[in-house]
């Protein structure tokens, strides 16, 4: 079932690689690895995982230090809860572009899941040094101090969140809500 599932999300790559080949002005290198990332997203839309993994594989064997490739294969071992397994996948982000800020936050939430808090606000801090509006980083430090118990560093870090929404939208634990800390809402806040 999984290989069918396979099939069904490679006929759009396919598509675009005929189109690339066809009508764009493409090299063949790019054109190889634009269908690579379409072939390791096919696999993994399907849940094969380990397929999809030597795809990027041999993306990296030309590329090897491939930010698109590395958040991919983070991102492909986050979204199955393998936490420890995405954290060097960030770290290589973030090595090859330490301002790289989606690297740096999704390392910082794979440390969370883990409950690793200290290591996700020494991440947050990084990030917020050279992008201190990032909303995400400042809600995420605020919901990692939260779980330490520092509830004024939390709190700090919440009201930062907000005054950075240009849309006033924040998602925030019972420090500001006075809620259930496993119940989080959306609240529209006016500036």
């Amino acid at each position: 079932m999984k290989f069918l599932r396979y099939l069904f999300h490679m006929i759009p790559v396919l598509w675009i690689f005929f189109k690339d080949l066809i009508w764009e002005d493409l090299s063949l290198r790019e054109i190889r690895t634009n269908y690579l990332f379409g072939k390791a997203n096919a696999y993994d839309r399907a849940n094969l995982l380990g397929r999809a993994v030597k795809v990027y594989k041999k993306i990296l064997r030309d590329d090897p230090n491939s930010i698109p490739v590395f958040l991919n294969l983070g991102g492909l071992y986050y979204r199955r809860g393998l936490f420890e397994a995405a954290i060097p996948f960030y770290e290589r982000v973030i090595r090859a572009n330490p301002k790289h800020y989606q690297g740096h936050y999704w390392l910082a939430m794979s440390f969370w899941r883990l409950q690793r808090y200290h290591a996700a606000i020494n991440t947050l801090e990084e990030v917020i040094q050279f992008l201190p509006t990032f909303k995400d980083a400042l809600n995420l430090m605020g919901e990692c101090y939260e779980r330490i118990g520092e509830a004024a560093k939390a709190e700090h870090c919440y009201l930062k969140a907000i005054s950075a929404d240009p849309r006033g939208i924040i998602t925030h634990g019972k420090i500001l809500n006075h809620g259930s800390q496993e119940k989080k809402r959306e609240y529209r806040i006016k500036h």
